[in-house]
């Protein structure tokens, strides 16, 4: 595994869904794999990556038969409603047809976990800022942005 995954590791936040740092080798892969992910949404840009790995994520993920959907955004950046409304949308269908997802983005503290949140509030009721308590303590390390969490409570009246 990775110094970077096993750093800032992963969780599960609902049933079948994890959320966490974005893998970089294989063994960070495998790892998912021993939890039964088989589904990865992943919001990282290539260039977040370090040289060379994502090409090894693409081959692992292949050879483990994990199929994977990126949706891009910007490490730090705001959340468009668009974006984010696809990104719970396709996590939510994931679920409901079974899957095991894995939800990340880089260190797996502020985008993925505002997605989250979203699904959290989606599929367990109580609105955003009760999801938000609710993944932060699923999650301790989950903490979306100031402006990522008013994009979140914008994207959740606008629905």
């Amino acid at each position: 595994m990775s110094q970077w995954f096993q750093d800032y590791g992963f969780a599960v936040v609902h049933p079948r869904l994890y959320v966490g740092a974005m893998p970089r080798d294989a063994h960070d892969v495998h790892q998912l794999v021993a939890v039964g992910v088989n589904r990865v949404l992943n919001l990282a840009q290539d260039s977040e990556y370090p040289d060379g790995a994502r090409v090894e994520i693409e081959i692992s993920y292949e050879v483990n038969e994990i199929s994977e959907r990126r949706i891009n955004l910007v490490d730090f950046g705001n959340l468009p409603g668009p974006a984010l409304g696809e990104a719970v949308s396709q996590v939510i269908d994931w679920l409901d047809a079974q899957h095991t997802v894995y939800l990340h983005c880089r260190a797996g503290w502020q985008r993925s976990a505002t997605v989250a949140a979203g699904v959290i509030a989606l599929r367990e009721g109580g609105g955003i800022d009760h999801a938000l308590a609710v993944l932060r303590a699923r999650k301790p390390t989950a903490s979306p942005l100031p402006h990522q969490r008013d994009d979140l409570r914008r994207w959740w009246s606008e629905r």
